[in-house]
């Protein structure tokens, strides 16, 4: 089962700043299959916001990729996103469970126990931890 990923931050980063191969191998065998990405736009904001200038190269050959979509955070959206955040605020977290949830994709990330506490039922795949 590899149809596709919603990519969270962790995955992101690992994209961009090449920490190890997996969330690269991942997205490349995904899009190989035919499957596709979605990537939240409040998680590529945030990845943005951290990673050096330098890297942001391989996010944006990512993007511009025919199978990849970023999923805007839209006005529509809001009211579903605060439902599943019940008073958390982790708005890039309730995005990456609202795109799983449309897409029946598994959430590429560094943090399955967060995003389980949110939706149990979301599909994960998590990280390798990095020592």
């Amino acid at each position: 089962m590899l149809p596709g990923r919603v990519l969270d931050v962790g995955a992101l980063v690992d994209i961009a700043v090449a920490k190890t191969n997996h969330s690269r191998s991942i997205a490349a065998l995904c899009l190989y299959r035919g499957g596709g990405l979605c990537i939240p736009a409040t998680a590529l904001t945030l990845v943005y916001s951290i990673v050096p200038l330098a890297t942001k190269v391989e996010l944006f050959d990512l993007i511009s990729s025919s199978a990849v979509q970023v999923d805007d955070l839209t006005a529509g959206k809001v009211p579903d996103i605060a439902e599943i955040l019940d008073g958390s605020n982790d708005i890039t977290a309730g995005h990456v469970i609202l795109c799983a949830r449309a897409t029946q994709w598994p959430i590429l990330t560094d943090r399955p126990g967060i995003l389980r506490n949110l939706d149990p039922a979301i599909l994960v795949d998590p990280l390798p931890e990095q020592n």
